[in-house]
């Protein structure tokens, strides 16, 4: 719940909007594709170009950038 509350905070997303995130985030979990990386590494751009159609990469990529990003600030929520 955490990561809905940084979204909605620090990206002034809806909270529907920061639950895709989070829905995102667990996906690309169970498909072992994140593995709780602390930065976003080349090859993990290329298993995202494997799962995932063209046009959806950039949500993947965004989900995890945000997610870093809320990891590095954990802290604070």
């Amino acid at each position: 719940m955490k990561f809905i509350e940084f979204l909605i905070k620090e990206y002034h997303l809806g909270e529907e909007s920061a639950k895709q995130y989070q829905h995102r985030l667990n996906g690309l979990i169970e498909r072992g594709i994140y593995k709780g990386q602390t930065s976003f590494p080349r090859d993990l751009f290329a298993n995202l170009e494997r799962e995932y159609k063209p046009n959806s990469i950039k949500n993947y990529k965004l989900t995890i950038e945000r997610y870093i990003a809320f990891k590095q600030r954990e802290s604070e929520y």
